[in-house]
């Protein structure tokens, strides 16, 4: 049997991909918090991050992102 369906909006599936990943991350992350990133932060106007802080945060992140 076939059924009719309409087609679906390629951006309401990549918004619906989307949404999923992020549920899949933070419930991961929730069971292991060992998991999460530690994310680097600096009180405003005490002090500011060492160069390349963010190059090194930001490449763990994304490749943290690319394995999962």
């Amino acid at each position: 049997m076939v059924r009719n369906r309409l087609p679906v909006d390629p951006r309401r599936l990549m918004a619906f991909r989307a949404i999923r990943e992020t549920e899949v991350f933070l419930a991961e992350h929730l069971r292991n918090p060992h998991l999460a990133p530690r994310i680097p932060v600096v009180r405003v106007g005490y002090g500011c991050f060492p160069k390349g802080l963010s190059m090194e945060f930001w490449g763990a992140v994304l490749e943290l992102e690319a394995a999962t």
